[in-house]
Order: structure tokens, then sequence, then C-alpha cells
């Protein structure tokens, strides 16, 4: 028996693979002519960055760089840095093909160790952690409504939010620092980092207009030594990426990266170095998505032939809120000795967890602070102090499963000397965010009846008295009877298909 029913496409991002892979970093090196032989290493650091990556057929290749930076000091005392550049590809091999599939993948230093074999020979042991995600705009066809008398529907809405598209774009940003007049000459970098913020994200027709920032921090030895300087930047940038699909209607969720950073110092026509030479290079990520609720067909039966159902799960996702805030966190540490000035401060984001209670989106962390400090005796130290944090963010209690992958970077750290052996630290984080709403239906996908077998029916009356139990329905009592919902409605004259317990309801069976 034929029968036509009305079919809708759901559309909807399926994870098609998700791994995590570690790339080992073990090398040594020795330090080059122009460095100073080694006396007391401060500390290594690690910085990873993905500079490309792809599918081809199954097998998904990253393309990186590990910038190592060893800071230390040389015999006499001095501050010295050398930075060696660790390139590095991997593999992964994903079960099938998936072409015109998208490919996500983020990168972290798990941990990095260093000891000075010689003066001027360096072993490094580390690892970088790669978080890997493929997925792809898949669609479904489902039941919307279905042309026979006979069939009872339970209809629905799906809170939907389409996935109109994915664009990734690279923007290149060559910048020159000049140094304050009161500053001198800058003789070599000791130590450069950079972060990324998204700060806003304009949607028009298939284009997204991002704005955000690249926050900059230095220090270098001045020309003919000194002490060590600090220089601090904010460099803007505007830039348009093509997102097909997307209309001004659209919410984005946007996220920035650095792909490559280089700092070098650029000697002027006079002579000297008062400007530094930045160049980097930023990956754009815009995935676009649409509200369009869906109506859905829950649950489906024949009140005369027996039904075979076909149903599918599918799992909608809907943008509630865009993030991108400015979170200032601070801790007064003790240290272990007296000092008397802070040459150097960072931070690196050790933890971050994200959880969702009672209607707060709630990011727990812990922060490192690295500080090089002169001790009473005007010898330079080195020392860790965690900080941890903790931020809020309030979310509509009605969420069905919500979820976030934030972006946080630190924008900018500082420090307040309190007594000799006290500091008070500050820090600046970017928090950048999309929070998901996640709903898992099972929908109809395929219903036929077939007219050589009628439904059994409960009973020979006209009329059957039931009494609901707790939290039942009256499409639950159409169900069991293979009774008209309309109908049920009508002679018991109820409003809603919310049922009282125990209060007689009338079936008429037809």
């Amino acid at each position: 028996m034929e029968q036509k029913c009305l079919k809708t496409s759901v559309y909807f991002n399926d994870t098609v693979y998700s791994d995590s892979a570690e790339q080992a970093i073990d090398v040594d090196f020795t330090l080059p002519d122009y460095c100073p032989d080694i006396s007391k290493i401060f500390k290594c650091r690690a910085v990873p960055r993905i500079t490309s990556k792809g599918i081809n057929g199954k097998t998904v290749t990253v393309d990186g760089n590990v910038a190592v930076t060893l800071i230390y000091a040389d015999r006499d005392g001095n501050l010295c840095s050398y930075e060696y550049s660790y390139p590095f590809v991997k593999n992964l091999e994903m079960p099938n093909e998936c072409a015109g599939a998208n490919l996500c993948c983020r990168v972290r230093c798990e941990y990095i160790n260093c000891r000075a074999v010689t003066g001027r020979k360096v072993d490094i042991h580390g690892a970088v952690g790669l978080y890997i995600k493929v997925f792809k705009r898949k669609c479904e066809e489902i039941i919307s409504d279905f042309d026979d008398g006979n069939i009872e529907l339970r209809r629905g809405i799906a809170p939907a939010t389409v996935p109109m598209g994915y664009a990734e774009k690279y923007l290149l940003i060559e910048e020159e620092i000049r140094i304050g007049q009161g500053q001198p000459s800058v003789g070599n970098i000791l130590r450069c980092d950079a972060n990324t913020c998204v700060k806003e994200t304009k949607v028009i027709n298939d284009k997204a207009v991002v704005k955000g920032e690249m926050t900059v921090s230095l220090l270098y030895c001045p020309e003919g030594g000194g002490n060590p300087q600090c220089v601090k930047t904010v460099i803007p940038f505007s830039q348009i990426v093509d997102v097909e699909g997307i209309t001004d209607t659209c919410m984005c969720d946007t996220k920035s990266e650095i792909a490559f950073f280089e700092a070098k110092p650029r000697i002027s026509a006079t002579g000297e170095t008062k400007c530094i030479s930045l160049t980097a290079k930023i990956l754009l990520t815009c995935e676009g998505y649409c509200g369009n609720d869906i109506a859905v067909v829950l649950d489906a039966f024949s009140r005369k032939y027996q039904a075979d159902i076909k149903r599918n799960k599918v799992s909608f996702e809907k943008i509630t809120s865009n993030i991108s805030e400015v979170y200032h966190c601070k801790k007064s540490v003790e240290l272990e000795e007296s000092i008397t000035s802070v040459i150097d401060l960072w931070c690196n984001i050790k933890t971050a967890t994200t959880k969702f209670e009672n209607c707060n989106m709630i990011i727990c962390g812990t922060l490192i602070a690295g500080m090089i400090v002169c001790n009473e005796n005007d010898t330079a130290i080195y020392c860790e102090k965690p900080i941890d944090f903790e931020y809020k963010y309030p979310v509509s209690c009605e969420l069905g499963i919500p979820h976030c992958e934030p972006q946080i970077e630190i924008l900018s750290c500082g420090y307040t000397i309190t007594s000799s052996n006290n500091i008070e630290l500050r820090v600046e984080l970017g928090i950048n965010a999309a929070i998901y709403e996640k709903k898992d239906m099972s929908l109809i996908s395929e219903m036929s009846l077939d007219n050589t077998r009628t439904v059994e029916r409960r009973g020979r009356a006209a009329m059957t008295v039931y009494f609901p139990g707790a939290d039942e329905c009256v499409w639950d009592v159409a169900r069991t009877y293979n009774a008209s919902v309309e109908e049920i409605m009508s002679v018991n004259n109820l409003e809603s298909e919310s049922l009282c317990e125990g209060k007689m309801l009338l079936i008429p069976l037809m």
C-alpha cells in the first residue's frame, strides 16, 4: 500500500574522525658562535604552532614547528637566550576516506625538559599534543507529515541551528615597533610572546568581518650592556573571510591562532637599532550557523494498520551565546628569598577545563607565572608560581546538553612588589567562546503501513473508562488503545494533553 509522506532535510555537522596524538621533541643542539657559554639555565620554553594541515584520502597531515627558547645566564651573570626551531610532520590514518570534510587541529606543549651537556651543547626532551577533529556537513531526511487519516502524529519542534559553512583564511601582519625615546637601542631579543584574540565578528551575506588584536610582549638586552628592557604593544587587525551560505541572521563561531611569528631588531639608516620588525601569520577560522527551528514528527502510530517505523538519531546544535571578554585575575605569592627587582615575567596556561553548573559556564584553570628576579646579592634567579583562576558566565538554565571549547589567550601580565619576598601578580586573559546547546532527538525517517495486517483493539465497547497513572498524557493513552488524540480531548473537554493522575478518562474507540 502506497502512502504519501512529506519529508524535510535536516542538516548538521557530523564528526567523522576525532583523535589525539603526541609528537616527541628529542633533539640536541650546539649554541652558535655568537652566543656565550651557558653557566646556568633559567628556563626552557616551547611554543608549538601549526603551519599547515590537510586531508589526502584517509591520511590527515599536520605540519608544524616548535620554537624552543633557552633562557640562561653566562659566566658573567648576564641574561642570554637562544631560539631553536624544531619542525615536525605528523600523519594520522582515518578509517575511511572523507572527501569535502573540514579539519580542525589544536596543539599545545605537554612538557619540555632540558639539560646542558656542556657549556655549549643542550639536550632537549619534550612532547607536543595534537588534537584532531574532522567533520562534515551531513543531511538527514526525516518525516514531517503523513497523508493518511488513520495516522496519529505527535508533532514537535527541533530548536536547530543549521551549519551554513566553515572557512579558514590566513592573515599576514608586518609591523615595526619603535622603541621609546627613553629606552636604549636593541642589542638582542631575549624573549618574545605573541597572542591573538578575536574582539568582534560581523556577518553579512557570504562574508564575515573579523576584528581582533595581537598582543606582543618582548624582552631585549640593550646594545652595550645594561638592564634588560621590556616592550609591549597591541596590534589591531581586521579581515574579511568568505563563508559561503551565511547571512546577517547567522551567528559565527570565530577563532584565531598564530601560525608563524618572528621578531628581529632592525638597524636604521643612522646605525641605531631603535626598531623591531614583526612578521606574523594568523589563521582565522569561521563557522557559521543560522537559526532554523524545524517541524518534526516525534512519534506516530496507525489506528487501523500495522506500521513499520524506522528512526534516526539526530544531534541538533544551537549557538546560545557568543563570548568575547577580558578576564582579570591576580594573586599575591610569597617567594623563597628576598628580591630587589623583577627582570622578566611571563605566563603560560597549564590547565583549563570547562563545566556547566548552576546556570553558569565555569572555566577553571591554572596559569604558571615564570619570573626572573634579582635577589639581595644582585644575582638573577628563576622561580615559578601557579595562579588559579575561575571564570563564570551565566547561561540559560533551559539548555539541553551545553558544551563549549573556549579559546583562552594571555593578553598581558604585570606585577607589584609588595615586600622583599612578596609579589602581586596580575594577568589579563582574553576569553573567546561560543556556547552550544546540543539536543539529541530520535526522529522518524521512514514509515509504511501494511494493509494486510490490522491493529488489535483492546476491548469491544465503543467507549472505555480509563484512570491514568502518574506522568501519563493523552498521547500515551491514545497510543495504548490505538485511539484518536483529538477525539479523546474532545469527549473529555481537555485543553491540553496533560492528565491528572487517577481522574477518570473516557476513551472513544473508532
